[in-house]
């Protein structure tokens, strides 16, 4: 029976009998994958909270042709501070929901799922860190932009889409061709949202900067704004996926009025 081991976070879990779990992770080497979690839900189970959607294990797995089956965990980061605070919980959800819809299981290039192993593990360390919702809202959004580049997705946001030249003016985005035009190349019966220069300036900056990296506008930006930025990035996602986040769709319908 083969056996190896890899360093993964738990994405989601779900029920496959009266003892034993389903566990979506997202590992180091292998990119998505699903494991059983024998005997989890017993009391005295050895795994037990270690497989909680949100926490960053060591884990040793035998390989099976469907579900790998979870021997042993050891815990690196169960990443606490997120769930006793709704605003970092609700947003790390939505984060690991990004990485289910888009990450094939069993991706075999290494390197890529490497990049985007240390994206997530970073992004959810500086959300349970961050001091208020703004700081919360800006990891999000360099994580979006970050990983819509990594994934082949990311926006164009230095050149236009029509002419190619880089402009200091406001701009069009284009959320369906996933980039900016310049006001003079815009076409007639196109959808675009219009884009002040200094929030574009801000979403390329942020694009271009490695996501542990400060940048000029980590202590410049307000709260109104980084929401703004993140709801347009977030409906961007929304559009290549063809699917809503369930995420905000749940909060919304528990939320207490």
């Amino acid at each position: 029976m083969e056996t190896y081991t890899t360093d993964a976070i738990n994405i989601k879990t779900y029920p496959l009998s009266e003892n034993d779990n389903i566990v979506v992770m997202f590992s180091k080497e292998k990119g998505l994958i699903r494991g059983i979690a024998k005997g989890v839900k017993r009391p005295k189970s050895k795994l037990g909270a270690r497989m909680q959607t949100l926490v960053c294990n060591t884990l040793m797995l035998n390989k099976k042709q469907n579900l790998d089956i979870i021997k042993e965990a050891s815990a690196l980061n169960p990443f606490n501070k997120l769930r006793y605070d709704l605003e970092k919980l609700t947003m790390a959800l939505y984060i690991v929901e990004i990485i289910n819809t888009f990450c094939a299981a069993e991706n075999l290039d290494e390197d890529q799922n490497k990049v985007i192993y240390e994206l997530l593990y970073k992004t959810l360390n500086n959300i349970q860190n961050s001091k208020n919702n703004t700081e919360v809202v800006l990891s999000a959004i360099k994580f979006q932009l970050k990983f819509m580049n990594e994934a082949g997705f990311g926006l164009e946001l230095q050149r236009c889409l029509v002419c190619s030249k880089e402009t200091n003016d406001d701009v069009l985005l284009s959320l369906k061709t996933g980039g900016i035009v310049c006001i003079q190349c815009a076409f007639e019966h196109v959808q675009y949202i219009k884009l002040n220069r200094k929030i574009k300036d801000f979403l390329n900056t942020l694009s271009k900067a490695k996501i542990d990296e400060p940048t000029r506008y980590d202590n410049l930006v307000n709260e109104k704004v980084a929401e703004t930025c993140f709801n347009l990035l977030k409906k961007y996602i929304e559009v290549i996926s063809n699917k809503k986040s369930k995420t905000f769709k749940v909060m919304e319908a528990t939320k207490v009025s």
